[in-house]
């Protein structure tokens, strides 16, 4: 368990694993009664600079992630609580937020399959959503949005039509609000699911 606050936490970008690849880390403290150590968890998210750099979380790191967490896992959590890091879904969402910071999207256009006529829903940061792609209805989840299009990051990954990987799992999309499908349509319950990494 660690304790979530905000002049805490860190974005640590760094081979911390000695994997020769530079990826970003959660930096969080550890307290354990006057003792506090650092928690180190690694992502799936590939680091923008081969630099060893410690960043603070922004006010808009903390707001998704407490909106995914409530959105998501159905926890109500305040800066103040405990948060336990082992918890699947917890990470899962710690994946999404630095996906959502540090991975910049990339364009639907091409790998989007003809429009699905269904009722139209009101989205908004926090919502899991789905994609009619080239390679079938694939999930995601809204990280970001303005009056036409919204930020997505993909929590299936997208294939050509010769099979070779396109998007992974945590890329992230800019995609047209009209494209976007209920979350029925796609294969992935929620972030509480394990993911379906390629």
């Amino acid at each position: 368990m660690t304790q979530v606050a905000k002049n805490q936490l860190k974005w640590r970008l760094a081979d911390v694993q000695g994997s020769g690849s530079e990826q970003v880390s959660l930096v969080m403290p550890q307290i354990t009664g006057n003792d506090i150590r650092e928690f180190l968890l690694p992502t799936d998210i590939p680091s923008p600079q081969t630099t060893v750099e410690d960043l603070r979380w922004s006010d808009e790191d903390l707001e998704l992630f407490f909106r995914l967490l409530e959105k998501q896992l159905g926890l109500e959590i305040t800066e103040d609580m405990p948060l336990d890091l082992h918890d699947e879904g917890v990470i899962n969402i710690l994946h999404v937020v630095a996906a959502a910071r540090f991975i910049i999207p990339a364009p639907a256009e091409g790998i989007l399959a003809e429009d699905i006529n269904t009722v139209m829903e009101e989205y908004e940061p926090g919502d899991l959503v789905a994609i009619h792609s080239t390679d079938g209805f694939k999930s995601g989840i809204i990280v970001a949005m303005d009056s036409i299009e919204v930020t997505l990051v993909l929590l299936d990954y997208i294939d050509d039509s010769d099979g070779e990987l396109l998007f992974d799992v945590y890329d992230t999309l800019l995609v047209n609000k009209h494209s976007l499908l209920p979350a029925e349509f796609g294969s992935v319950a929620g972030l509480e699911e394990p993911q379906y990494l390629h």
